[in-house]
């Protein structure tokens, strides 16, 4: 491999990194206080930190299917717009709420309740589709409804 291709490389995971773990962290602190209400009980803030980086790459492909499904299945007639949403938000909940479950399962420095694992699902799935939806309603990004199943 060239060695400007390996600098390319190195430099996309950086600036890759650099956006995604404060990301991941504001999300540690803010998902840690609420799930925290609910029962949540962690070692340390680098427990919780760990925590939600695992479920965020876990749910990561998750989170794809739970967009692209409801997407496709609109295109093919079989649901509408409004339905699209509300089934992309149910899927990236459920989804959101077995990776957090897993984490949970799998760490020992963190133990978290059904309760708060369900009520930062539910958050965290609202402003996903909340600002993904926003984007996706700009001109020009528009998906066709296929109203008769047909092309």
């Amino acid at each position: 491999m060239k060695k400007s291709k390996i600098v390319s490389i190195l430099i996309g995971a950086a600036l890759f990194l650099a956006v995604a773990l404060p990301v991941v962290f504001l999300e540690a602190v803010i998902g840690g206080f609420i799930i925290k209400l609910f029962g949540f009980h962690y070692d340390s803030m680098k427990s919780v930190f760990l925590f939600f980086l695992v479920a965020a790459v876990a749910d990561a492909p998750l989170e794809i299917l739970a967009k692209a499904l409801p997407k496709a299945m609109m295109s093919l007639g079989w649901i509408r717009k409004s339905g699209r949403f509300f089934l992309w938000y149910v899927l990236d909940m459920l989804f959101e709420m077995m990776t957090l479950a897993g984490a949970d399962l799998f760490m020992d420095s963190v133990r978290a309740e059904a309760a708060g694992i369900l009520v930062v699902s539910a958050l965290s799935s609202a402003i996903t589709v909340w600002l993904d939806r926003k984007d996706e309603d700009s001109p020009g990004n528009e998906i066709k409804e296929n109203k008769h199943g047909k092309d």
